[in-house]
């Protein structure tokens, strides 16, 4: 009847429609065999013994083997199962491989990575750890390669991508703790910020807006001026790459971790809860896993990548992390030979720099069968005493720039101390595994059994001859180099303090007389100190604390920042019946950053308005350095400069005049002027861009990107996910965001993964990540924790088998015979 009535319809139907739904049916089922197989019987090569299996209701695999290298060979095919696309992509990433399977759009990323040497220093590394932890990163590549060898379907971006997972290497895993280093340890961005803001505005203005955090005070001019300013300018615009693309560094990645003494907990042991903040990316930067062994016996966070377990407990000890901000990187302007430019300077005299040439492939742009092949790309890196010349990068100058960096070394043990971690029994033999620890540089919270608590930074921090590591430093005298390193003995830690329990929250971990330079950037102190608050108030209230006041604490939402500045806003004195209205809101306010909250989004906004109102003026650069005005404003106004905006309102009153007045003006503008007229541009864009009188969750959205769909429009409708947000950047609940006109108030930083841990009951103990266990999109557990993370709610660590849910799945891996 149809065919007759309509037959052009119909036949669009049969012939267009129709063949679409059943290639797209075809492909749904075949993609559906990329799903990992959970139950049942597989023999793989490379087992010693039969291994058991168990994922709980919520994927997260709990491993019984009968040695530890079987332990980690289920760990690496697991992580295989669920993450082999995750980890393919970091390890290329890291190489500097993308162009070959994403074009010649990435050639400059694959230069840089290439330049900076990453994949090299891993291989330095493996050659300088230990036969046990060698054998285990072996046991582990096996895992992953006997999942690879067994042709499994693949996830969906092996086929749009056309291509496939290479054999996994020990010195993979190696790279992939030098990609965690990386992220966490991006200092030398620093150096080159602020190098553009002191030529803008001077060093005394410039340290007015980014203090001096230390007492010493070095020469800080001696190569400012030597640096090429296009060269600065281009190297921010790559790193800003980096952060913005690829989820590496970026300001507020950092964590919370606090452990109580057993005298002040239900239980009378030690609890213990730390939570990571990283860039925000799907899948999830964690793997939750219970690996157990003939020794081994650990639970907690593991690395996609890496067989260990990076936080978590074994069963006497557990830890948690905080990065330490320290500053690890420093920049050295070189001098190169005019008639030999693969020469520098050092003390007088001419050395030659370490030269390699490498390849880089470069996938032909769609359709491949229609364009000609594109040539692979000769690259030469060259390195410096200092190191790479991460310049080059760029294009050779005749000043280029290289990057001392400690995670550069040839000698990295950071990975045999995880191990000796995961084995270590009391504080003594857990201070002892740090020794050789390398980076990246975080403090380690910890707490065991026997009731003892404390702190221990870590990693390699290095003593400076001359200079304070903020500002790029003359490569050519010798004065500038590193003396040493200081010893881990030395390092900052605390065992069993007084008031009976430890918090980080990458707030500074020493005192003012502590001898040497740790960092120039500690985090803000808001998180720690709300911290101390709640454990202070229910210790003195002798009310004793348990896993449930800790996860709520994780969840906690109340900004002491917020309350700093909150009387400043109540007591300004409107012009307008709005600004009236919205001051008087405010006024009924606690500070607390809840999702429906409106008079968060008004103090969100508000508070972007009125950084930009601040700096805006003194940043904007003239017609001479357009481009450093336009790089200054990108840095400086799409994050909030929080502590600078307290100095100015609430700690230190004579920075108004200097800051509030605009200098563009032949007025003298007060600060009352400024937030008048930044809350008349919160109304006008709340009521521009919403329409209505909008919560801070319908602005604030958390955004969980794909590595590579997240760029293509429909795909990133399928692989990238979206939430609105509580906090900021100052909460427990950390969502740190940056405003972009087209993105809004997204947050890029914020928790990845939580563990609360009872010292006295394993099984009370609990962990979460953030968005779920699988990196398949076709996969339920893709993305079924993000609204349990975001509700706090937070899993077991560990699968009570006599209380079995029912939904667990068992797969027993059995050696080849």
């Amino acid at each position: 009847m149809l065919m007759r009535s309509h037959p052009i319809l119909s036949r669009f139907f049969l012939f267009i429609i129709f063949p679409i739904i059943l290639i797209l049916s075809l492909a749904y089922g075949f993609l559906l065999q990329s799903l990992p197989q959970k139950e049942g019987v597989l023999r793989l090569d490379g087992l010693d013994s039969s291994v058991t299996v168990i994922r709980d209701e919520h994927a997260v695999p709990h491993i019984s083997a009968k040695t530890d290298n079987d332990a980690f060979f289920a760990i690496g095919y697991l992580h295989a199962q669920d993450r082999i696309w995750q980890m393919s992509y970091s390890r290329r990433l890291g190489q500097g491989r993308l162009s070959e399977i994403l074009g010649i759009a990435l050639l400059d990323n694959d230069k840089f990575m290439r330049t900076l040497g990453l994949y090299r220093a891993a291989q330095t590394a493996l050659e300088s750890l230990d036969e046990p932890a060698r054998q285990s990163l072996v046991a582990y590549a096996n895992g992953v390669n006997a999942w690879i060898k067994e042709g499994n379907t693949l996830p969906v971006e092996f086929y749009v991508l056309g291509t496939k997972p290479e054999l996994w290497k020990p010195v993979d895993s190696l790279l992939m703790q030098k990609m965690m280093s990386l992220s966490l340890g991006f200092n030398y961005r620093n150096e080159l910020s602020f190098d553009l803001l002191v030529k803008e505005l001077g060093i005394a203005k410039a340290n007015e807006l980014i203090p001096n955090v230390n007492s010493k005070n070095y020469s800080m001019t001696e190569a400012s001026g030597l640096v090429d300013k296009n060269i600065v300018e281009r190297l921010l615009a790559q790193t800003s790459e980096l952060r913005h693309r690829y989820h590496i560094g970026g300001e507020g990645v950092g964590s919370n971790a606090w452990v109580v003494s057993g005298k002040f907990t239900e239980s009378g042991l030690p609890l213990l809860a730390s939570d990571p903040h990283l860039n925000v990316e799907i899948p999830a930067v964690w793997y939750l896993a219970e690996l157990q062994g003939d020794r081994l016996h650990v639970s907690g966070a593991t690395y996609p990548g890496v067989p260990v377990v990076f936080m978590g407990h074994n069963e006497s000890i557990a830890w948690g992390t905080t990065n330490l901000y320290a500053d690890v990187q420093d920049l050295y302007v070189e001098r190169t030979n005019p008639l030999n430019e693969d020469q520098y300077e050092m003390d007088g005299e001419w050395l030659d720099m370490e030269i390699d040439e490498e390849l880089i492939y470069i996938k032909a742009d769609f359709p491949a069968f229609l364009t000609n092949p594109i040539p692979p790309v000769e690259w030469e890196v060259r390195r410096t005493r200092h190191g790479p010349l991460v310049s080059d990068a760029l294009g050779m100058v005749e000043r280029p720039l290289a990057l001392r960096w400690t995670s550069l070394d040839q000698q990295d043990k950071t990975y045999q101390s995880f191990l000796d971690i995961n084995y270590a029994a009391d504080s003594t033999s857990f201070k002892l595994a740090l020794e050789d620890y390398v980076a990246p540089t975080i403090n380690f919270i910890y707490g065991d059994k026997q009731g003892d608590i404390g702190l221990f930074a870590a990693g390699k921090i290095p003593i400076r001859r001359h200079s304070d590591g903020r500002l790029p430093v003359p490569g050519w005298q010798s004065t500038y180099d590193w003396d040493s390193y200081i010893s881990p003995k030395s390092l900052p830690q605390t065992l069993n303090p007084e008031k009976g329990y430890v918090v980080n929250a990458n707030n500074k971990n020493h005192a003012t007389d502590y001898p040497y330079l740790i960092a120039n950037n500690w985090g803000l102190n808001y998180r720690a100190d709300r911290i101390h608050q709640i454990l202070q108030s229910n210790i003195e209230a002798g009310r004793k604390l348990s896993v449930e006041d800790f996860v709520n604490m994780q969840g906690d939402v109340q900004s002491l920042q917020v309350k700093e500045l909150l009387s400043f806003l109540q007591n300004l004195n409107p012009n307008t019946a709005q600004q009236e209205n919205i001051i008087n809101k405010l006024k009924q306010w606690d500070g607390v950053l809840l999702e429906d909250s409106k008079e968060a989004a008004i103090y969100g906004s508000w508070l972007r308005h009125f950084n930009v109102s601040l700096l805006g003026d003194d940043l904007r650069g003239n017609v001479l350095h357009e481009a450093r005005g336009d790089e200054l404003q990108q840095e400086f106004l799409a994050g909030i400069q929080l502590r600078f905006i307290s100095q100015v309102l609430v700690r230190n009153q004579n920075l108004q005049y200097e800051w509030c007045d605009q200098i563009s003006t032949p007025l003298v503008e007060t600060c009352e002027e400024l937030a008048l007229h930044a809350l008349d541009l919160v109304i006008e864009e709340l009521d521009r861009s919403i329409g209505f009188d909008p919560e801070w969750g319908d602005i604030h959205k958390l955004y969980y990107p794909h590595s590579v769909f997240t760029n293509s429009q429909l795909l990133d409708l399928v692989f990238d996910r979206s939430i609105g947000s509580a906090g900021d950047r100052t909460t427990l609940n950390t969502g740190t965001w940056r405003y972009s006109e087209v993105n809004g108030y997204r947050v890029l930083v914020s928790p990845g993964y939580r563990q609360v841990i009872d010292l006295a009951d394993w099984n009370q103990s609990r962990f979460i990540n953030n968005t779920g266990q699988s990196g398949n999109v076709l996969s339920e557990h893709y993305d079924d924790n993000i609204l349990p993370f975001k509700q706090s709610q937070i899993w077991p660590m560990h699968l009570d088998l006599e209380q079995k849910s029912g939904k667990e799945a068992i797969m027993k891996l059995e050696p080849v015979k």
